[in-house]
């Protein structure tokens, strides 16, 4: 296995790969930021070329999830596409990172083969921790207005025992539904199969409920594409870093959901079913 550190094109990533395979697939990690290098490691072991792919909190790259130019990751398309062998891309995102992946499916439809959103967002959120600002802009500007999101959590997340259970928020911030209509990710500009993986009992956002509402939305606008969604119930937010965690940009603890028991399953399933999916689709 090779481990191939990308400095290049203001790219931040890692390569790995094994000899020369037909398929890439570029990891985006959530809103913790860095480098996502132990699930691509597990996928390049099943035979993919894979790029865990910083964009924000590593090196020269901006310090937090805030404003990221879009065309930062068309270049990492176009970085794949030059291994030799590679024929097809997909993308694998978790939380903000799986809803990432699906705006650059929308954005760039031509260019990605398959993508698979573990507990995704429906709709375009701001900024880290700045709900007025965008996360996310391309040519300048932002894709769509931010959904709307306030905190009515009262816990403080100074500690484990007070971690901040941000699904309710989410859901009371949906009931203005003009402005949470208006920030939908187009789903029905997708061309490539796509896995949603969802968690009952997440606690930090209703990723259930947004993959059903992306589901839906398919449905809607008679979309052609592949799609399946995997709802695991007992689970939360992040199966394998357990029920809870301390947020290593907003220094506050959050509340992520489950049981240990399904947990520890959810998170060996979550990696079989997507090599599952990339394999067969990809």
């Amino acid at each position: 296995m090779k481990k191939i550190p990308i400095r290049e094109d203001g790219l931040v990533g890692t390569l790995f790969k094994k000899g020369s395979p037909s398929s890439a697939i570029i990891v985006l990690g959530g809103s913790s930021g860095g480098l996502s290098e132990t699930r691509a490691e597990q996928l390049a072991g099943q035979g993919f070329a894979t790029l865990a792919l910083a964009y924000f909190a590593a090196e020269s790259l901006p310090p937090t999830l805030k404003e990221i130019p879009l065309e930062y990751f068309e270049r990492a398309i176009h970085r794949l596409r030059k291994e030799e062998g590679v024929e097809r891309i997909g993308i694998w995102g978790g939380s903000r990172g799986g809803e990432l992946s699906l705006i650059l499916g929308t954005l760039f439809p031509d260019q990605i083969d398959a993508i698979a959103a573990h507990v995704p967002s429906s709709v375009v959120y701001g900024a880290l921790d700045d709900h007025r600002s965008p996360a996310w802009v391309y040519r300048g500007k932002p894709i769509a207005p931010n959904a709307p999101f306030l905190y009515t959590e009262n816990s403080t997340g100074e500690s484990e025992t007070s971690a901040i259970a941000a699904t309710p928020s989410f859901l009371t911030a949906m009931k203005d539904k003009t402005a949470f209509a208006a920030s939908a990710i187009l789903v029905e500009k997708l061309r490539c199969p796509l896995l949603l993986i969802s968690a009952e009992d997440d606690k930090m956002w209703p990723s259930d409920l947004f993959a059903k509402q992306i589901v839906e939305r398919l449905a809607q606008h008679k979309s052609s594409i592949y799609c399946s969604h995997i709802s695991y119930s007992g689970v939360g937010h992040a199966p394998s870093k357990g029920t809870a965690g301390l947020h290593p940009i907003m220094k506050r603890w959050f509340a992520f959901g489950g049981n240990p028991a399904d947990n520890a399953h959810a998170a060996e399933d979550w990696l079989m079913q997507t090599v599952r999916f990339f394999k067969e689709r990809l």
